[in-house]
């Protein structure tokens, strides 16, 4: 019943996937996460996230705590189209919908990001969470085109700030929207990213989810990104006096986030990427360790395999002799 039911999922998301999206690249390392095998690696796989295994026993707990969410999902189940897997809870059995919100994490982790996104709106507030999350992740280390990242990133914070409601306190749900935006910042020109309003909701938003949660390193590494941006257009005096940012806390914060968590490529690769906002040349020897030590790391997905590709393009473009193209 079980693998009839997972067969029928992916059947469902592969049809709803238009193939529009760019594919994860076939020379990259591939990951298999089917049956038991996505709950046995859930620690190492979520690492940033820390969001818990989306078993039946996890979803009905999140119902009680989050209210307006359980209601949604309901509405959503009595709606005609509904998912076969949203519709199950009608009848009582969550089971499906725990399955197919598995399916939506597995997904996302074997590179399959609009096969993720697409199942993952089908499914209620509950599934829309690893939906938005593969968009980010997608429009963040697959996409190139300057236009599409900010379509991207528009869409993954509209659709954010839509479930927020439901669930005011949900920290990944928060930290989602906060990415959304310090991804927007960094494609606006500096006028624009001062007017939008996300430089100073995102800091503040980041500070809360550091002061709950102190032992999550991508808390500080967003704040160190968002940071190392701010001195990047306007300067350490400035940025301190506007937003309290300056280079040597931007450092900081990446280095508390290493602190937490060195096996993480997301955090080399923001880290690097901060550094050549402040000054590459300052930085430079210190740029090549840290994504040294990147590139030098075994990925345990397809998000870090990107972002492991991310390392090594860096380095690449770091030593590349001058007047190279």
């Amino acid at each position: 019943m079980r693998r009839w039911f997972l067969s029928l999922l992916i059947s469902i998301a592969s049809t709803a996937s238009a193939g529009t999206w760019q594919a994860y690249p076939s020379d990259l390392p591939q990951f298999d996460y089917s049956g038991d095998l996505l709950e046995a690696h859930w620690q190492e796989l979520t690492l940033i996230s820390r969001v818990d295994f989306p078993s039946v026993e996890h979803l009905l707990d999140q119902m009680k705590v989050y209210p307006d969410s359980a209601l949604r999902t309901l509405q959503d189940a009595q709606a005609p189209n509904a998912h076969p897997a949203l519709h199950a809870i009608l009848e009582g059995s969550f089971e499906p919908l725990s399955l197919a919100i598995q399916e939506v994490w597995r997904l996302h982790y074997e590179g399959h990001f609009e096969e993720a996104y697409e199942l993952g709106m089908q499914l209620g507030p509950f599934g829309k969470v690893p939906a938005i999350y593969a968009l980010s992740m997608y429009a963040a280390l697959v996409v190139e085109d300057k236009d599409k990242k900010l379509e991207l990133f528009a869409a993954s914070a509209s659709q954010s700030e839509a479930l927020l409601p439901l669930s005011p306190d949900y920290a990944f749900g928060q930290f989602g929207l906060v990415y959304s935006h310090a991804r927007t910042l960094e494609l606006l020109d500096t006028s624009a990213a001062r007017s939008s309003g996300y430089i100073t909701s995102s800091l503040e938003i980041l500070k809360d989810l550091h002061e709950r949660y102190p032992n999550r390193a991508i808390y500080l590494g967003t704040t160190g990104a968002i940071q190392a941006g701010i001195v990047e257009r306007v300067g350490s005096f400035l940025g301190r006096m506007t937003y309290g940012a300056t280079e040597s806390r931007a450092i900081d914060a990446f280095e508390q986030a290493l602190e937490l968590e060195r096996s993480m490529p997301v955090i080399y690769n923001e880290y690097t990427k901060a550094l050549a906002r402040l000054n590459n040349s300052d930085f430079h020897d210190h740029s090549i360790e840290l994504l040294t030590t990147c590139i030098g790391l075994t990925p345990r997905s397809a998000e870090e395999a990107l972002n492991l590709r991310a390392c090594q393009r860096q380095l690449d473009a770091i030593q590349r002799p001058k007047g190279k193209p």
